[in-house]
């Protein structure tokens, strides 16, 4: 196959796995393909996300820009007025792609693309479905599920496997229901589900691709998020029995309300553990995740052989990462709240380009993924985006140096909404939505959680206390490094803010938009009855 002088990009991402759901911190799970990357390349120890929401997060992964930047915060859309990585590859020459899961808009609404897309969105001839472009994205295909099947693999299901619609249901587990929360034994054949058929479907990118245009392609995995429902054998690969226990709840009495929330079954931001997560339902549930895991992992397998046999390996940078954690019942917490804990906001980072990285170096310090898009063009040989607050590491990872940040900054803006006022009487929901934000300071030895103007926060020692069990915030012996984190953070704040004020005059159009209007897609038209989908997932 023709080879370019540029190099590729394979961004790999999961949603929702911790950092430690990885062998080679973890001996109970099995990903050996995970574990090649960190063996083949470069493994970033202390890795965390702009934010720790599936939307949030994948934003910065395409903008370069924090949560402040992007706008984006609990899921909502990201605006298409926004430079995105794929505008500024695609001027190198660059193909992009990305198969599996976006989330730059809601599920309702990127569920029904493919055959329900926007007035005068191209479509392909041979299945009359819609494949991009998409923010900056050549080709795409959503492929996957959290609550019901959602995208291509929805309609590739109706199609041709329709009792698949069927047996992803839960009232079709292949063994009864433990009550064990959102868990079960998926009927659908393993062939047929969309983490098998993410890995496919790039594989099939790769091969049609031809090599003529050096690309980036993102494999983008839908779980291991719930539901945790894996189908054989990876649902039976694990023994309940033999998981690691949960973190044990421990004394939040000084930490800010949310924490408690959880403790209530109150909204937080988190999946309600008050029932569902102890005793064999926690064995049973962290089983599954562990499976749903090495699933995806054997899909990377696979598209990792495919690149050695079609002579891409050397020069393509094979990235592998996460968007945010899960609590899995440590603490007495699951999903991704807005808390300290490294089990949410901690994530997995693994690099591996033969022509650039060393083999094996293990970098300790802390590192962000708003660094990623400024990494990613550096190495392409392409602009740097507008409005882009990352800065690139592709020093670090040539040997260069062995230093990049000493800080980063994870940040949330938390609604606590009621939702349903009948449940307020039965203590599951707030009399009134609660609004909350925080920014988080990570350093090498201090992590700082700041509210605003609420009177409460978050200090803690990372050394001495890697759990966060321990609120230093109102400890009088550590007000001095309160006072200096505090600072750090707002120095680091404004240091970052807009990115490089030069790039936005410097590229300003007549208009005053930021993006070109040429590269914004029109906004689509149908959406997914969401309220319908769930109701008949739960008949």
């Amino acid at each position: 196959m023709p080879s370019t002088s540029k190099p590729n990009f394979l961004f790999i991402t999961t949603d929702q796995q911790r950092w430690d759901a990885l062998g080679i911190h973890n001996p109970r799970i099995r990903t050996p393909a995970m574990d090649s990357l960190a063996r083949d390349g470069m493994r970033f120890d202390r890795a965390y996300p702009t934010n720790a929401i599936c939307a949030p997060a994948r934003a910065s992964m395409i903008t370069g820009r924090s949560q402040r930047g992007h706008h984006v915060f609990n899921n909502v859309n990201l605006s298409e007025a926004i430079p995105v990585v794929g505008d500024s590859l695609r001027q190198a020459g660059y193909a992009t792609a990305l198969v599996g899961k976006p989330h730059f808009k809601s599920g309702e609404y990127e569920d029904v693309l493919p055959d329900h897309p926007p007035a005068g969105a191209p479509v392909s001839p041979d299945d009359g479905l819609w494949y991009g472009p998409y923010f900056g994205f050549d080709y795409v295909e959503i492929l996957g599920a959290h609550t019901y099947p959602k995208g291509h693999w929805r309609v590739w299901l109706e199609r041709h496997h329709p009792e698949g619609l069927e047996l992803w249901k839960p009232v079709n587990a292949l063994e009864p229901r433990t009550g064990a929360f959102h868990s079960w034994k998926n009927a659908v054949p393993a062939e047929w589900h969309y983490t098998h058929r993410t890995a496919d479907r790039t594989v099939d990118w790769l091969r049609d691709h031809g090599g003529e245009r050096p690309f980036f392609l993102w494999m983008s995995f839908y779980d291991p998020h719930q539901p945790f429902t894996p189908p054989r054998p990876y649902c039976d690969m694990y023994d309940p029995a033999d998981m690691p226990p949960a973190v044990p709840r421990e004394d939040v009495s000084n930490k800010p309300p949310q924490y408690q929330y959880a403790r209530d079954g109150l909204p937080y931001q988190g999946y309600d553990t008050t029932s569902g997560w102890d005793g064999d339902h926690h064995g049973e549930i962290v089983a599954h995740y562990y499976g749903m895991t090495t699933f995806i992992d054997d899909g990377i397998a696979r598209v990792l052989a495919e690149l050695e046999r079609l002579g891409l390996a050397e020069n393509t940078h094979v990235i592998f990462s996460s968007d945010h954690g899960e609590g899995l019942n440590d603490h007495g917490i699951a999903a991704k709240p807005m808390m300290s804990y490294e089990c949410v906001n901690r994530v997995p980072l693994l690099w591996r380009h033969p022509l650039t990285v060393e083999a094996g170096r293990v970098h300790a310090g802390v590192m962000t993924q708003l660094d990623l898009v400024p990494t990613w063009l550096d190495l392409a040989g392409a602009d740097p985006l507008v409005g882009q607050e990352g800065r690139s590491f592709a020093p670090l990872l040539r040997g260069e140096t062995d230093t990049h940040r000493d800080a980063v900054i994870v940040e949330r803006i938390a609604i606590f909404g009621s939702g349903r006022p009948e449940l307020v009487g039965l203590g599951k929901a707030h009399p009134a939505p609660i609004t909350q934000r925080v920014k988080m300071l990570v350093t090498e030895d201090w992590k700082l959680l700041h509210y605003g103007t609420t009177e409460y926060g978050e200090l803690y020692n990372v050394e001495d206390d890697p759990e966060d069990l321990n609120n230093l915030w109102d400890d009088s012996g550590h007000a001095g490094v309160r006072a200096e984190l505090v600072e750090r953070l707002l120095i680091e704040l404004i240091n970052e803010e807009g990115g490089d004020p030069h790039l936005v005059t410097d590229h300003q159009p007549v208009a005053g938009s930021l993006r070109d209007a040429r590269l914004m897609e029109p906004q689509p038209e149908a959406k997914a009855d969401l309220e319908q989908r769930l109701r008949d997932l739960l008949a």
